[in-house]
């Protein structure tokens, strides 16, 4: 199967790829509505949610291919790839995993029963690695639970770095005929694909992360070789990953073939139609906007979160609403925007002033589509 070789020379090197940034925002939204049921009371749980990290972990490989694969052909070196991605990944981690951990001081200041700042889960979470000890009903990142995606994203950059000049698009094919295989092995074995985040099924996150972010390097060098001829509005595929996201489905073999078809068939094609429709001068914006914060988003609302549960604890916690989270899922979101502008960009620029050479302009920018993915 010929994808265009590894070169991929018939499209332009650098281009903006909003459609995608706006079904990334759209994503990170829907499993914040996942992570706050106690504020809305179970009426936005979409109950097909978990399925976006599919897409996160698709678009990270779209678009690390879209950054990096000029660069890599260049002769970047494994460790300055590493030192790219942690630089781009970790500030933004850091506060989201400080914040959670200083709610425990300031919970038991005000007298209110918390976990442990138990070391064994402190100092691997510190350094985005799981603790595999018997925390908090096995999650694998108790403080900030999000932040286990963190961990697969990593892995697959880093392997894909490691094996770039080995990987033909037959071996890239071939991959994914094997991890396809072991996705649905997964899915049918744990009944889901809700898995990779506790010790129980943490096994499952290495079949999500292995298929969906080499399928968006398939995507990538797919659509480079040939660009999709369809054209649909952007606002319906948003419409569509929204529709699939909020699916009820029965669990049994029903849920486990939903979530197999919809990550290993649905969602790549998703992203290769994303390739070919942007949406107006607007339209941009907006997605632009969201998919900028949506890596702000996906990790600190979790610690806000508590922050607020703390608050309601004190001071009486109200009825949970469809109000109450959609107030929280806004206010989130324009700190998430401020976060990303005027905390992560220049942390970023003065800890890469700090570690070496300024990167070139196309690299500082790094989540879009239009910047290289953080989730």
């Amino acid at each position: 199967m010929d994808f265009g070789g590894n070169g991929m020379s018939r499209a332009p090197d650098r281009r903006m790829f909003y459609t995608i940034d706006g079904l990334r925002g759209i994503a990170a939204l829907l499993v914040v509505c996942r992570h706050i049921v106690p504020l809305h009371a179970g009426k936005l749980n979409f109950q097909s949610s978990y399925l976006a990290v599919e897409l996160f972990f698709l678009f990270s490989g779209f678009v690390i291919a879209h950054a990096y694969d000029k660069r890599f052909e260049a002769g970047m070196k494994f460790g300055e790839f590493v030192k790219a991605r942690l630089l781009r990944l970790y500030p933004l981690y850091f506060l989201g995993f400080a914040i959670a951990v200083l709610t425990v001081p300031a919970a038991r200041l005000a007298g209110i029963g918390t976990w442990p700042l138990d070391p064994r889960v402190i100092v691997p979470n510190l350094f985005m690695l799981p603790t595999y000890i018997k925390f908090a009903g096995g999650v694998l990142f108790p403080f900030n639970n999000p932040s286990w995606t963190l961990f697969f994203e990593l892995l697959a950059n880093f392997a894909y770095c490691l094996v770039f000049t080995r990987l033909t698009n037959g071996r890239l094919a071939l991959m994914l005929v094997i991890t396809a295989a072991l996705l649905t092995f997964a899915a049918f074995t744990f009944h889901s694909l809700d898995i990779g985040y506790n010790r129980s099924h943490f096994i499952g996150g290495f079949a999500r992360v292995g298929f969906s972010f080499f399928a968006g390097v398939a995507v990538y060098r797919f659509q480079r070789a040939r660009p999709c001829p369809i054209r649909i509005s952007p606002w319906l595929l948003m419409a569509g990953a929204v529709a699939l996201l909020v699916q009820q489905v029965p669990r049994g073999v029903d849920r486990e073939l939903y979530d197999s078809v919809c990550a290993i068939a649905i969602f790549p094609l998703f992203a290769y139609l994303a390739t070919a429709v942007e949406p107006g001068a607007i339209g941009q914006k907006l997605f632009t906007l969201g998919g900028g914060a949506s890596y702000a988003l996906y990790l600190i609302h979790a610690p806000l979160g508590g922050v607020l549960n703390q608050f309601f604890t004190l001071y009486g916690r109200p009825k949970g609403s469809i109000a109450l989270g959609l107030g929280f899922i806004a206010v989130v979101s324009v700190i998430s925007v401020l976060v990303e502008r005027f905390y992560d960009r220049p942390v970023r620029r003065w800890l890469t002033g700090l570690t070496g050479k300024p990167p070139r302009k196309a690299d500082k920018d790094p989540v879009s589509a239009s910047r290289a993915v953080g989730q």
